[in-house]
């Protein structure tokens, strides 16, 4: 059982009395069970602290700004992605399916601060975009151009926060997070929830690379030697999917086009 959900993090914040475990089924399905109690009840719903005012969300949590505010976000959103990665396939489906949560998680991508107080809020909820992109059908990837994800990511690109190997390792990310989804619209996709191309959705997507100056951004990024991340492939890939190359058989397929 991965650390993050030990008793110094959730069982300290919200109340889980860690039990000593009785037997291996004990430790892997009694505590995890009480672990997506408490995320479903009590984690999940602070994603509507301090909702952006233009979605008009009807789950409203109002709250003073503060430093400590952003920093319950951040572990707000980062709990999300981990229990979506390690712990639980019924969540996923819960976080993929319910597109009520995209605009919140756009909105601090786009109008945080680039500052060190707000990366953690940015990272987190960026992880939670990914798995939303990588495991949503064709409804969720709709939404997701509803939302202006192409823009989006083009800004989280550009706002990547962190030092040295740290913003490297996100500015990689982001660019393969965005090569992905160029591709899933233009090509359609074969894998999870499979959809054929999308041309009404990747005109819309290149309208909003535009709108935000996404060539410029992933140009940019062509000369980044980075820090032990090889963000150079990635522009290219970004700039391979934006192209949306249509390669005849007899023509040498690059080696990025079915990343």
């Amino acid at each position: 059982m991965p650390s993050t959900f030990g008793s110094n993090t959730f069982g300290g914040m919200f109340g889980i009395q860690e039990k000593v475990p009785n037997s291996e089924e004990d430790w892997e399905t009694r505590i995890p069970d009480q672990i997506m109690k408490i995320v479903i009840e009590r984690i999940f719903p602070l994603i509507h602290l301090n909702c952006p005012p233009d979605i008009n969300c009807q789950q409203y949590i109002n709250i003073p700004q503060s430093p400590a505010l952003l920093e319950l976000k951040s572990y707000v959103f980062q709990t999300l992605a981990d229990v979506s990665l390690y712990n639980d396939y019924e969540f996923r489906d819960m976080l993929v399916n319910d597109h009520n949560i995209i605009p919140h998680l756009t909105h601090p991508l786009i109008y945080q601060e680039n500052d060190k107080q707000t990366f953690a809020v940015r990272s987190g909820s960026m992880k939670c975009m990914r798995y939303i992109q990588e495991y949503g059908d064709l409804s969720a990837h709709t939404e997701l151009v509803n939302a202006n994800q192409t823009g989006v990511l083009v800004i989280a690109i550009s706002t990547a926060g962190g030092t040295g190997e740290e913003k490297d390792d996100e500015i990689y990310w982001r660019l393969n997070h965005f090569s992905k989804f160029i591709r899933c619209l233009n090509q359609g996709r074969n894998y999870n929830e499979t959809f054929p191309p999308q041309p009404l959705l990747a005109r819309r997507s290149d309208e909003q690379l535009e709108e935000e100056g996404g060539n410029e951004e992933i140009d940019s990024q062509l000369i980044n030697k980075g820090n032990g991340w090889n963000i150079k492939n990635s522009a290219n890939s970004a700039k391979g999917a934006i192209l949306n190359y249509f390669i005849k058989q007899s023509n040498q397929i690059p080696y990025w086009y079915n990343w």
